[in-house]
């Protein structure tokens, strides 16, 4: 007689080695079989290191396809069906794509286990399991009339729980994109958007955030769950805010990674209730398990904070395509200037642009009306124009001043040889990190009171640079009486009242007014575009864009600097045409995003082995789809880079992970008491920001 209980799990393992980046089989004890399931988490046995590790069950089956005799699973860790086949798919394709390994992918995914709180949520859900078996054993008509109201609690718009009717969300569409458009945004399906995100704040929240809050507000209200990813908590927050103007607090979600552990894995499991909701966070929110999904959105995908620093290192815009394509979701970018990755897709055609119904932006005065006004000042940090804009504004209220480095004098050079000033213990940059203190390091803290400069021997210090502490000391005694508030990143001010007052901010930090800013003035620009990074033009507009779109209805911007590409592009409000110019000259030239990068880092030798492997695949025979830079040696070991196109990105990551896999196992296993046993530096890293 066939046993009708499973007696094989098929279970992912947390580990890191690539060679154990696959599905293995194990025997399902007896006393298991009745209470495992896809999802749950399990301890099982490693026979080759005589190790126990965590993994999730991704399958169960009657029969093993391994012949030999399987290893048993040691302990059903919990019951909570935690991976859900999407996500579990969604990690294998994140995975391959990056040539990294599901695990790692996974620990991005699922939060740390709270056992208390996972106790709390099962005996809720067994609670309401019990309570639907018993509404099914009523009269028939009690149980269709429990049935229909159940289905109109789920699907209709929920009720307000506060003092004030929530708004429609998608009648708040229809104003900024017209009614078209704002029924694609709340209703399409499968649709792919590139959204032009309007200026302005309304009632405190920038109308960009107001915008995406309520196109995923309309689709709660028709029944699906939305993902809404933004880059930091402070965008969190205010996208909390401008939600609640469209829903009951029960049906959003907040999920980052600022939380408490144990409240991050509440909002987890929240996640896999079926109810509809908006599950909103930062760069891990992609991979919320909600139910229902059917849509994701992005806020200003360019930004850095969606950069993952953990490997596979797959970044949220990556992540969301994949999603949207595997689960056929609408999938919507919105950003004031958009990333050079939207406007190539856009330019294939794949993402449909969506326009404002009427096209706004701030009034911006460029500052080379004003060196040219001004020959004797033309020189000076903030002009007279500034000056004059910001006192005339600070009479109506809050006025923004943006600078690029936080602290107060963060870079220093030698007074006569311009020499930079380094630390001489670890080599980095020395600051004067407050008023009256000695000169110290950035990286290390080291003081250098009697500093020398290595080349000509001098020991004065200038400054090259001011941050945003030492330009609010200026603005203080410059405005005396006015409140000054400093909003850089290590400051957690998200909003401010329509009170007079200079806030001096770093791009990114700018906490949002209640009616938006009475004037702006944007200091350092040409510093920005003076890194040396490919990116500095786009990231500088992004910076500018997103500070110039909190202004308010009669407030100016005025943006310090002599005139260029990117300036004019802020002036002129055309950041997707200066995206566009931009792409096209990078795929002239074999650039990213024109094409895709990846390094390989380690020994030499391996280096030297992975392009071997790499050159041997006939699908990657190097021509003009595929070129390979270096290797070339490093502070430690070598690197090599290699451009290649998109179509060949699978087949490279293949062959670099069978290389990532053969390097891990071709090394002699370590034994107590002996030498060897060294572990494989070779790294792979693919789309790194800031390569070039």
């Amino acid at each position: 007689m066939n046993d009708p209980l499973p007696r094989v799990a098929r279970v992912v393992v947390a580990s890191p080695l690539p060679q154990l980046d696959r599905e293995l089989e194990y025997e399902i004890p007896v006393e298991l079989r009745e209470r495992i399931g896809v999802g749950m988490r399990v301890t099982v046995p490693l026979r080759t290191s005589n190790r126990q590790l965590q993994g999730f069950v991704v399958a169960v089956e009657h029969a093993a396809e391994y012949a030999g005799k399987l290893a048993v699973i040691t302990e059903l860790v919990s019951t909570a069906r935690v991976l859900t086949p999407e996500i579990a798919g969604l990690a294998r394709a994140v995975a391959d794509r990056q040539a990294g390994c599901a695990a790692d992918v996974l620990r991005l995914a699922i939060p740390a286990r709270s056992v208390r709180v996972e106790q709390r949520w099962l005996e809720a859900r067994a609670e309401a399991a019990a309570a639907a078996a018993v509404a099914v054993a009523t009269e028939v008509d009690e149980e269709v009339d429990a049935e229909v109201d159940t289905e109109q609690t789920r699907l209709a718009p929920p009720a307000a729980t506060g003092t004030g009717e929530l708004e429609d969300p998608e009648a708040a569409l229809v104003p900024m994109y017209g009614a078209e458009a704002a029924a694609l945004l709340a209703r399409g399906r499968a649709a792919r958007l590139a959204l032009d995100a309007p200026v302005g704040v309304d009632s405190g929240v920038p109308r960009s955030l107001l915008a995406l809050s309520a196109a995923a507000a309309a689709r709660v209200r028709a029944g699906e769950s939305v993902i809404l990813a933004v880059p930091d908590y402070r965008d969190v927050e205010l996208a909390l805010r401008s939600l609640g103007r469209f829903l009951d607090p029960s049906r959003i979600r907040r999920l980052d990674t600022r939380a408490k552990p144990a409240d991050r894995y509440s909002a987890f499991l929240a996640c896999l209730d079926e109810t509809p909701g908006v599950v909103v966070g930062t760069r891990s929110v992609i991979y919320a398990p909600a139910s229902n999904l059917g849509a994701v959105l992005v806020w200003d995908d360019a930004d850095e904070s969606f950069t993952e620093q953990l490997a596979p290192y797959a970044s949220t815009r990556d992540v969301a395509l994949l999603r949207a394509e595997r689960e056929s979701l609408t999938l919507v970018f919105a950003a004031q200037t958009p990333s050079l990755e939207v406007a190539r897709l856009v330019g294939m055609r794949w993402l449909t642009p969506v326009p404002l119904a009427r096209p706004d932006s701030p009034k911006i005065i460029s500052g080379s009306q004003a060196l040219a006004e001004e020959t004797p000042a033309s020189h000076a940090r903030i002009p007279a124009l500034a000056w004059q804009e910001a006192r005339r504004a600070l009479e109506h209220g809050p006025v923004l001043l943006q600078v690029v480095r936080a602290g107060y004098i963060p870079s220093l050079s030698c007074a006569k040889c311009r020499h930079p000033a380094r630390c001489t213990v670890c080599g980095g940059a020395l600051e004067f990190a407050r008023p009256s203190a000695p000169p110290s390091c950035r990286v290390c803290d080291s003081l250098h009171p009697e500093w020398q400069c290595p080349e000509c021997g001098d020991k004065r210090l200038r400054n090259t640079s001011l941050g945003a502490e030492r330009t609010a000391e200026e603005l203080g005694r410059a405005f005396p009486g006015a409140r000054v508030i400093v909003a850089d990143g290590a400051s957690e001010t998200v909003s401010i009242d329509d009170r007079p007052c200079l806030v001096v901010a770093t791009r990114g930090a700018e906490p949002v007014p209640l009616s938006g800013y009475a004037g702006i003035v944007l200091l350092d620009t040409e510093r920005s575009l003076a890194q040396e990074r490919l990116d500095a033009g786009i990231d500088a507009l992004r910076g500018w864009s997103n500070a110039a779109a909190l202004a308010g209805p009669s407030a100016k911007v005025v943006i310090v600097g002599g005139e260029t590409p990117a300036s004019h592009a802020l002036r002129t409000w055309q950041q997707p045409e200066f995206a566009t110019r931009e792409l096209s000259e990078r795929r002239e030239l074999h650039f990213p995003p024109a094409v895709r990068v990846a390094t390989i880092t380690g020994t030499d030798e391996e280096v030297r082995g992975a392009l071997a492997t790499v050159q041997a695949t006939p699908e990657l025979q190097q021509g003009a789809a595929l070129q390979i830079l270096g290797p070339t040696p490093q502070d430690i070991g070598s690197r090599a880079v290699l451009k290649f196109g998109f179509a060949l990105g699978a087949p490279l990551a293949r062959a670099l992970k069978s290389e990532l896999v053969r390097a891990a196992t071709s090394r002699r296993p370590r034994v107590a008491g002996r030498g060897g046993g060294h572990a494989s530096t070779l790294r792979v890293r693919f789309d790194p920001p800031g390569i070039f």
